[in-house]
């Protein structure tokens, strides 16, 4: 997770249950804050990531204040049983160190996440690190990825597609703005070197986190200083692949507070949309919330505008 203090950049998490949310009001839609009491509760909540059948889930949790820095995350799952979410429980790697942003990978098997664990590196900084699953559940030892992946600056985000393709931010040199997303290519098991996804998807400003659909042609970033934002923390923007071509980000207004909302997740091929909301400037907490999603997804399909156009 990318801890920055208030003054700077942020992302995280958002809420309608009662009507807050203006845009969601005025156009009725179906959004709700997830799994209240047991998951978004009164600490901070963000970063939700589900297993590929819906059973079992991730999400980091925070017992201190969104946006005062020095905010120290764990990571935590639960499982689905007989339709009824289990309390959450520590994962067995996580709790001696600022761990976040967990993403499970299409086959389940390997979790990312971002850490300032110590690692060996001449200089710490936050990395992404995965670790293992067997086939008996247990989890391995955390392993940090290497460079090119991570650098002397801070990665976050990680993402995978059904290829295995991984895709994360970072505010490494040689970079468009304050932070860019990047992917790298798997091939055979080995990630290639990243490259940086240019325009439109990166700004002179700031990319600090995203999702990216199985299918890899689908993604929503969370961007902060744009023209169009609602916050100047971070909007939720999406953008369309075609031809090998990333169409221009579209704001997601129906969605977007004047607080951090970012950390989005798609589910069952783009029929809900999770994400993460502090819901308002002021706010110091985050939750997860949930929106139907397909009809806003082909609206904004039908709107996408390509660079050759």
């Amino acid at each position: 997770m990318l801890k920055i203090p208030l003054s700077e950049i942020l992302p995280i998490v958002f809420f309608v249950l009662l009507g807050f949310h203006i845009n969601a009001q005025e156009t009725n839609l179906l959004l709700h804050k997830f799994e209240t009491d047991k998951i978004s509760t009164d600490q901070v909540e963000y970063s939700l990531s589900f297993s590929p059948d819906g059973e079992e889930l991730f999400f980091a949790r925070s017992k201190g204040q969104w946006g005062q820095g020095g905010m120290k995350s764990s990571i935590y799952t639960s499982k689905r049983i007989d339709g009824v979410w289990s309390d959450p429980m520590l994962v067995p790697f996580s709790s001696n160190y600022d761990d976040g942003d967990p993403h499970l990978s299409h086959d389940g098997n390997t979790l990312f996440f971002v850490s300032d664990r110590p690692s060996g590196a001449e200089i710490q900084s936050q990395d992404i690190w995965q670790v293992q699953r067997s086939e008996s559940g247990e989890w391995a030892a955390p392993e940090r990825l290497l460079y090119p992946i991570n650098t002397e600056q801070r990665e976050y985000s990680p993402r995978t597609d059904k290829d295995g393709n991984l895709y994360f931010a970072s505010d490494r040199a040689g970079g468009l703005g304050q932070g860019d997303i990047y992917m790298t290519l798997s091939v055979a098991g080995q990630y290639s070197e990243p490259t940086n996804l240019g325009a439109p998807i990166n700004t002179s400003t700031g990319e600090w986190n995203l999702e990216i659909n199985s299918d890899g042609d689908v993604m929503i970033v969370e961007a902060s200083e744009r023209s169009e934002n609602l916050s100047p923390y971070g909007d939720l923007y999406i953008s369309f692949k075609s031809d090998n071509e990333w169409s221009a980000p579209q704001n997601l207004s129906e969605i977007n507070t004047t607080g951090s909302d970012l950390y989005p997740q798609i589910v069952q091929d783009g029929k809900f949309l999770y994400y993460t909301s502090s819901d308002s400037l002021r706010s110091t907490d985050t939750n997860i919330y949930c929106i139907e999603f397909k009809d806003m997804l082909e609206a904004y399909r039908q709107k996408a505008v390509f660079p050759k156009e």
